[in-house]
């Protein structure tokens, strides 16, 4: 039983190490100096985002009921929510389908309370300021994970 699987071990790396399957030779490999024909690389859709926002960045995407009540939020990408609103430049400026501008807001987001009242005071302030710019701007609100602030 050892000499079979032996031999069937040897048989199989010998295949593996034939020339058909090397990474240079094969039609498939993905090796920048032999593209893929007919595949050319993508262009990053939105190249001018502020410059500590990635396409990859987390955002809330907020879930409402039928009644248009927030019932919760859920975690996106910058670049899946920009793709559902239909964002674009227009003027160099980030616009959603509307042509309504596009702004980032980063919530209040930290490890460290400065105690019931400041921490209250702080709130207020930041949902103070997020009313202001959702009258003006299609915002998107930056998720903050407090597992990645410890």
């Amino acid at each position: 039983m050892k000499y079979i699987f032996i031999l069937l071990a040897v048989t199989f790396g010998l295949i593996q190490n034939g020339e058909s399957c090397g990474k240079n030779v094969m039609e498939n490999s993905n090796d920048s100096n032999n593209p893929i024909p007919g595949q050319t690389k993508e262009k990053v859709k939105y190249d001018r985002l502020p410059e500590n926002i990635k396409p990859a960045t987390e955002v809330r995407r907020i879930v409402k009921n039928r009644k248009g009540e927030t019932v919760s939020f859920e975690v996106t990408t910058v670049e899946k929510r920009l793709n559902e609103l239909k964002a674009r430049y227009k003027n160099n400026k980030l616009v959603d389908r509307s042509g309504r501008e596009i702004r980032f807001h980063q919530p209040l987001c930290r490890g460290v309370s400065r105690g019931f009242e400041g921490d209250a005071q702080d709130q207020k302030a930041n949902e103070r300021e997020l009313a202001e710019l959702e009258k003006k701007y299609t915002v998107l609100v930056l998720h903050c994970d407090l597992r990645k602030l410890m």
